[in-house]
């Protein structure tokens, strides 16, 4: 993501930008996280998404945490960026393929599978 030369290896200036990136994050995090937990619980959640423009249902919400915490379905900053990302990944993925703005969008199999697997945009 950050590898903007496409070299495989992230340069001073390269690195410089993932970690103004990850700092943005933390102070997303730290301001999602009212109750100083160091965790990000449903309503936390469910709140940064809606300020963020996602409207999901709760049992969305509860499904996506438990991806990443069966046991307690709470976010850590790092499993906070990667679902953001791949929701964001995912959203505009399908905004371009919902030429109408219906909220629906026809697709082929193997383009689903390569939109889910980050295979193709």
């Amino acid at each position: 993501m950050f590898d903007r030369d496409k070299s495989g290896q992230i340069n001073v200036q390269e690195f410089g930008a993932l970690f103004a990136y990850i700092n943005q994050w933390k102070g997303m995090f730290e301001g999602i996280d009212r109750d100083r937990s160091g965790f990000i619980e449903q309503a936390e959640f469910t709140q940064a998404l809606q300020q963020m423009g996602y409207r999901f249902s709760p049992t969305f919400v509860q499904n996506l945490l438990a991806k990443y915490d069966q046991r307690t379905k709470r976010l850590t900053l790092d499993n906070l960026i990667v679902s953001c990302v791949q929701i964001k990944r995912l959203t505009d993925s399908f905004r371009s393929r919902d030429q109408g703005m219906s909220g629906q969008a026809n697709m082929a199999y193997e383009d689903f599978i390569g939109l889910a697997m980050g295979a193709h945009n």
